[in-house]
This record gives C-alpha cells, structure tokens and sequence, in this order.
C-alpha cells in the first residue's frame, strides 16, 4: 500500500491523474446535460422572457418590486446600464457606431423570466418606474442550440482527455517496465502466469481510478451545486439523486478507463520479443 500511495504521488502518476479527473469531469457535465437539457428546456418554455426599459430619471434598485411580480423568477433578473448597453452596441457595431451622432440612446434595462400563465405585461408597464416592457418568446429557441452545442464541446474535451489519459498511461508502463526489464522478463521466462506478473500495474490503476474519479466527483458537485444556488431555473430541474447517477457513472467510467487501458497495454508488452520490448 505504501508503494501505491508513493506512486499516485509521483512525477509519473500525477499527470495521468490529472487528465483522468478533467476527463470525467467533461463526461459527467456531458452526461448531465444529456439528462436534463429536455427538462431544461420544457422548463424554459413555460416562462417567457420580459425586457423592461427604466426611465431615465430612476436611479433606485428594481429588483426586489420585480421580484415580487407575480410568476417571475428571481434567479434570472439581471439589469443592464445604459453605458453598458452603450459599450455592448460599441463592441457588435464597431467604427459604424462612431457615425452615430447625438447622446446615448439607450435605456436602463431589467430582464427577467417571467412564467407564462402570469404573465402581465400591463402590471409592469404601470409601474411609475417603467418605460416600456417586452415579451421575448425566441430565446428558448437559442438556448436550446447553445446547450446541445455545450454538451457536444464537453464530450469532445472529454474524449481528448481521455486520449491524453491513455498516452501518459502507456509511456508510464513503459517507462515502469524499462526500469525493471530483468526481472519483468524473467518472470516472463519462468513461465509466470500473466495475472501475476500485471498484478501490481492493475493495483496502481486502480487506485488510481479511484483518486481520479473522487477528484472529478468533488470538483462536479461544486460546479453543479454553484450552479444550482446561482439560477433557480437549475435547482428546479436537477435533483440529489441526478448528481448521484452521475457520480456513479463518472467512478465507474474513472475505473473502467484505468483498468481496460493498463491491462491492453500490459497484454501488448508480454506478448512482444525481448529484442522489441524495449526498443
């Protein structure tokens, strides 16, 4: 046991440790989505998207008056200066901006989520404070791309991680491997069985699957649990026993990944020459 922990603290094994835990971090984030992007977006669909314009003499806080609006979503209300929808339009429009003459011809803005069987336009505009009010109903559309093009960008990371994982693993056992060649083809010549001879390289990726998939598991939950505080939206669809599910996929994948790979290569060595075992 000590040798293990001295090897998944080494300069060989920490490399192989790392790529492992990025890559099941982006398989379960993957994984994720792929459960719960339809959830996602039935959620979505129910609300509908509100822009409300402030007059130019407010200055006080909207937030909480439009958190109590009946049906709104708290988590999704987000406001926007007129200087920085100055410098935004700047930003998309570039010189033919400049041409623009005269002051800023933005507003203060709120957006927020609104369900759809409450929604009231005529409630907001009545307020003393708004300008104007705007139901957006095309953003659902557009976040439903962007998700499934997130989910496919996480499982292309993760299968490059992955490729990186198995190369580090295959130069760390053939590394090991020339470090004890004698007595690795020794035991080869006294017919030793094969099971024997992988035993301490299986141990090792075991372990190292192990600290691997807790390292991913550890840095997911906090990534889904920000995630959950930070949009209520998320906290509604994604349950306890989701986050579990894919933990478990995530640790299985981590051993799976380990193990398979370790023992492939491993097969591959003991089947070659001496003469080609460590050329």
């Amino acid at each position: 046991m000590v040798k293990v922990i001295k090897y998944l603290f080494s300069s060989r094994s920490i490399p192989i440790i790392i790529c492992t835990s990025l890559m099941l971090f982006f398989i379960g984030v993957y994984f994720m989505i792929a459960f719960k992007s339809n959830s996602l977006v039935k959620t979505l669909r129910n609300e509908t998207s509100v822009l409300i314009e402030v007059k130019p003499n407010v200055k006080n806080d909207l937030t909480p008056q439009l958190a109590a609006i009946p049906g709104a979503v708290q988590s999704t209300i987000r406001y926007t200066s007129r200087e920085d929808a100055k410098r935004l339009m700047e930003r998309e429009l570039g010189a033919a901006f400049l041409d623009i003459e005269g002051e800023n011809p933005f507003y203060d803005t709120y957006q927020l989520n609104i369900s759809k069987d409450q929604l009231n336009l005529e409630l907001i505009k009545r307020m003393p404070e708004v300008k104007e009010a705007y139901a957006q109903t095309s953003y659902v559309d557009q976040i439903q791309t962007n998700v499934r093009k997130f989910s496919r960008l996480a499982l292309v990371i993760g299968v490059f991680f992955s490729i990186l994982a198995f190369t580090l693993i295959f130069n760390a056992i053939k590394l090991s491997l020339a470090e004890s060649k004698t007595s690795f083809y020794t035991l080869k010549l006294l017919g030793s069985d094969w099971n024997f001879i992988k035993r301490p390289f299986l141990q090792r990726a075991f372990y190292s699957g192990l600290l691997s998939g807790g390292i991913a598991v550890l840095l997911f939950i906090i990534a889904i649990i920000y995630l959950m505080y930070s949009n209520q939206t998320i906290q509604q669809i994604v349950s306890v026993w989701n986050i579990v599910l894919v933990a478990i996929i995530m640790l299985l994948v981590g051993f799976l990944v380990n193990l398979l790979s370790t023992n492939a290569i491993l097969n591959r060595f003991l089947a070659m020459r001496e003469e080609d075992l460590y050329s």
